[in-house]
């Protein structure tokens, strides 16, 4: 999830804060998380009825994500004996987390390169999109 999240997170232009040195490649799927959660609400949109609103889904899986994420991944709370449920939930909710940033109807990811703009990045349908500076 640390390196999936860091490309997204450059995909979409998700601003985080400047880190001094080595901290700012040392960042943890926890960081980026929070990033995009918060410019989520307001940034990942889907289309609905000839109209573009929030689509909150993502939001919700992301956050638990995080939440599992922070609670059974992190070294300075838990140990790295995560048995086997645990492991396979923590794999299936971030896969599904992930899964949100690909369109339903065309399969092409709210990046697809040849559907952006100055404004927004979208799938190559239309389906969803991210809005730059809503966040």
């Amino acid at each position: 999830m640390d390196v999936e999240l860091s490309l997204i997170a450059e995909r979409v232009q998700t601003r985080l804060p400047y880190l001094r040195f080595d901290k700012n490649e040392r960042r943890t799927a926890h960081d980026f998380l929070e990033r995009i959660v918060a410019d989520g609400r307001k940034c990942f949109q889907k289309s609905a009825d000839n109209n573009c609103v929030i689509y909150e889904d993502p939001i919700a899986a992301l956050n638990e994500a995080d939440t599992l994420l922070v609670s059974w991944t992190n070294r300075g709370s838990h140990s790295f004996d995560v048995t086997h449920p645990e492991a396979t939930k923590l794999i299936d909710v971030c896969e599904k987390a992930l899964a949100f940033f690909k369109c339903v109807f065309c399969g092409k990811y709210v990046w697809f390169a040849e559907a952006g703009g100055p404004e927004l990045i979208q799938c190559q349908c239309g389906g969803i999109r991210w809005r730059y500076g809503k966040g």
